[in-house]
């Protein structure tokens, strides 16, 4: 008998002034390619049991698992058995953080563990995402809500006003990824950002891939779908989309769009205009 296949994505803004994502997922047979995010993000495990790639290992979480992720932190997640598995994410940008403790070192609070065990925090997050979803809570209450397990977070689980060294990287690592940043759209090659840090290109990709897990390849092609996902959300095309973000074309864009999101570009930009 053929298995039916479960692929459900969902994205959508809360409507506060911070900059927040919330997202729903269902899959009993997709596996997500390794990627960073740009943002904080915080996953609750709903339902079912799912693997997850995080730290450079292979874990597995039941319902109730809370994971914290920093930003530019590799990770990956697939299901764990036929029974598929459901979640929820809150992708959020280090300014929450400043704003919350008013000091401009905050933007330097990093998630410590990368896994969280607190029933109340589950419950009190899982309640918010799905009470804004159904557009039953205010504006306002969700905001205090929010605020208020950021902070409990805060607490229980960061390291506030130290430096993350979550990926071990070092000064030439950092360089990397800012060049990477700052020319994601042209076709640079290893020569290319080696030549820039003054190093050679097998030193390079040694390092890179020994601190990040990635090849500096790989983790521009994320850059890239980080950047394409801004641009969607701000409404311009899936061919202009893919042009501006270095992509060879709109098959290329859509490929690497769907390993990392679970959503074609099409479906992912239907979201947010």
């Amino acid at each position: 008998m053929e298995k039916n296949i479960i692929h459900s994505a969902k994205f959508w803004k809360p409507d506060i002034q911070e900059d927040v994502i919330l997202y729903k997922g269902h899959f009993n047979t997709f596996e997500f390619d390794k990627h960073v995010h740009e943002e904080y993000t915080i996953t609750l495990v709903q339902e079912g049991r799912m693997k997850a790639f995080l730290d450079g290992f292979s874990h597995s979480f039941n319902k109730s698992a809370i994971l914290t992720l920093n930003p530019d932190e590799v990770h990956a997640c697939k299901t764990s058995n036929n029974e598929g598995y459901k979640y929820n994410s809150i992708y959020f940008k280090s300014s929450i953080f400043e704003k919350i403790f008013e000091d401009s070192s905050s933007k330097n609070i990093y998630f410590k563990k990368n896994t969280l065990e607190n029933k109340e925090i589950y419950r009190k997050l899982s309640f918010l995402v799905s009470q804004n979803e159904k557009d039953s809570i205010s504006k306002l209450d969700f905001e205090c809500q929010f605020i208020d397990i950021l902070k409990d977070i805060v607490y229980l689980n960061t390291n506030k006003n130290t430096q993350s060294n979550t990926s071990g990287n070092s000064s030439l690592i950092l360089k990397a990824k800012e060049f990477m940043n700052d020319n994601f759209s042209l076709d640079l090659s290893l020569d290319d950002i080696a030549n820039e840090l003054n190093v050679s290109k097998y030193h390079l990709l040694r390092l890179f891939k020994e601190k990040t897990y990635l090849s500096p390849h790989t983790y521009l092609m994320l850059r890239r779908v980080e950047k394409a996902k801004q641009a969607l959300q701000n409404g311009e095309s899936i061919i202009n989309t893919a042009y501006l973000c270095g992509f060879t074309d709109q098959s290329h864009l859509n490929k690497r769009f769907k390993a990392i999101t679970g959503l074609t570009p099409g479906s992912y930009k239907s979201f947010f205009n």
